[in-house]
């Protein structure tokens, strides 16, 4: 190196040590021209054009610096933390990934590297990225709050309310730490849990009055707290505040509608579309407002809509149903949502490892009943005086795992059997890849589960593993028994299609997501024990 460009380095280092970031970064120009191959002159350059602002000379100067020195982890983070400002995180995360790997200690680099995986929708890498930057610095508040939503995002509730937690302790003043917690506990079905995220919200709302967000939380947590009224107030709230955001549009028009009030539901609906607000679930909710409001015509022609915006939407199929069930009759009803053609019983073999089915379904059932994620009626689902067990394959007992085997290899077998049919509602939507979510219900005398539809899934099913005598009776109300097709009270129209399946232990029952269902209550002694389950695409 020329001691020309030795004499502008000393001066570039001299100023970026003083914070004189032009005077560093005009040196540092002079030292590159001197000396082209002088990887410090250009690593010093981007450093002052970044302080000042300048990113297209900073990532110039940067990728000479990378060129020249490619293992240096600090011009590294430097260039991958500008890819990632521009909102290319593909270019961004291997530089970071060198990053991280070079300055293991540095929890930027953590961070950073985080923060191009969550760009990417890698929430695995994202969490151990933020959990790394929290344990090399615990007084990040960032790191934290981007730890409870990678968490979130891969549905590990229970830790990412852990770290929204240490948010709310490390900044106590800030509203968006309460928030976040509260929007996390939002999606909990305890009574103890909603509680907590309602108090959470309302400290948000104390300390920020006009946020829209916490205001629309406020409502959904209220919702499951059977608070409707207040609930409803606090929707208004958040769609007046941010009129044109659309999940306060349907957070507003859906308590509208539960509170019996389909009318104004469908202003809402209406005026946020016609602000340009629009949304395949807004033309969904728009319809069914119309539906509940007896339209039944204007709603089948704006569910019509909805699914030609988004053909797997099953809350808009299932109320379809009922719209077309209320213009045409139950049989055009049933023929559009293949009620006779799309429910399906399997006998699953007794798995290995067992001496019978008897003993397999005895272990099953013990399991289920120790179960630790079991919750009695939790709130704002639909199981009414039973159990739930939460993920059933939290649990990897012997009993569950065998289980597990026999319903993905009966599910396998039945995706390949479906053929493609773009004129079926069902079979126009079968997944290549799925996701699979299981569950457990134990319900005794009087227990059941009402009416409902799965929404974020394409195939729902249930096993039995325990009936009371009543199922197999041969009483005409059919105690115990699973329905499909009648829909909400609500919406009942004068001629639905409906189906009636008797549960008999080791079958499985297979139906499309979208269709109305609920079990019967029964009266006298043993339990109904069931496994439930939905898959979605991956």
């Amino acid at each position: 190196m020329s001691q020309q460009a030795r004499m502008f380095l000393q001066q570039a280092w001299q100023a970026l040590q003083a914070g004189q970031w032009q005077a560093a970064c005009d040196a540092a120009h002079e030292a590159t021209r001197a000396d082209a191959g002088a990887f410090d002159a250009w690593r010093m350059l981007g450093i002052a054009a970044l302080q000042l602002g300048r990113g297209e000379l900073a990532l110039q100067a940067l990728q000479r610096a990378h060129v020249l020195k490619p293992g240096d982890a600090g011009t590294a983070l430097d260039l991958g933390g500008l890819w990632l400002d521009a909102g290319q995180p593909a270019r961004a995360r291997p530089l970071l990934a060198d990053a991280a790997a070079g300055l293991p200690g540095d929890p930027r680099a953590q961070f950073r590297l985080a923060t191009a995986a969550y760009a990417q929708g890698d929430f695995e890498v994202a969490a151990r990225g933020f959990e790394a930057a929290t344990r090399l610095q615990p007084d990040w508040v960032m790191a934290w709050n981007n730890l409870a939503a990678a968490h979130g995002r891969r549905g590990d509730y229970p830790a990412a309310i852990a770290a929204a937690r240490n948010v709310q302790a490390l900044a106590p003043e800030e509203a968006t730490g309460h928030f976040a917690l509260a929007a996390l506990l939002s999606n909990r079905f305890d009574r103890e849990a909603l509680g907590d995220g309602l108090r959470a919200v309302e400290e948000a709302l104390r300390l920020d009055p006009g946020m829209a967000d916490a205001h629309r939380i406020a409502a959904l947590l209220l919702r499951k707290l059977d608070a409707p009224a207040r609930a409803e107030a606090h929707a208004r709230r958040a769609l007046a505040l941010a009129p044109d955001n659309a999940d306060n549009v349907d957070a507003c028009g859906e308590q509208l509608l539960l509170n019996d009030k389909p009318s104004e539901a469908i202003e809402v609906y209406a005026a946020a579309l016609a602000r340009g607000v629009d949304a395949p679930a807004l033309r969904r909710q728009h319809g069914i407002a119309l539906l509940q409001d007896g339209r039944a015509g204007d709603a089948r022609q704006a569910l019509d809509d909805a699914l030609s915006r988004a053909p797997d939407d099953q809350r808009a199929i299932a109320h379809l149903g009922v719209a077309t069930a209320d213009v045409e009759g139950g049989e055009a009803a049933g023929a559009l949502l293949g009620v006779q053609r799309h429910v399906h019983r399997i006998a699953l073999p007794t798995p290995a490892g067992f001496r019978d089915a008897a003993s397999f379904h005895a272990a099953l059932a013990e399991d289920i009943r120790r179960h630790s994620q079991q919750r009695w009626e939790p709130a704002g689902l639909a199981a009414r005086q039973a159990y739930l067990s939460g993920d059933l394959l939290a649990d990897g007992t012997a009993a569950i795992m065998a289980f597990e085997q026999a319903l993905r290899a009966a599910i396998d077998a039945f995706i390949a059997g479906c053929k493609p049919d773009p004129a079926d509602v069902f079979l126009r939507n079968i997944p290549r890849d799925y996701a699979l979510h299981v569950w457990a219900t134990q319900a005794a005398e009087g227990g059941h589960i009402d009416t409902h539809i799965h929404e974020a899934s394409w195939l729902s099913g249930a096993y039995y593993v325990e009936l009371p005598p009543a199922v197999a009776g041969d009483d005409d109300a059919h105690p115990g028994w699973i329905e499909f097709g009648r829909p909400y009270p609500h919406l009942a129209p004068a001629a639905a299609a409906m189906r009636l399946e008797q549960p008999r232990v080791g079958d499985l029952l297979l139906f499309p997501s979208y269709l109305f269902h609920r079990t019967l209550p029964y009266r006298g002694a043993g339990e109904r024990i069931s496994i439930s389950f939905d898959l979605a695409a991956a």
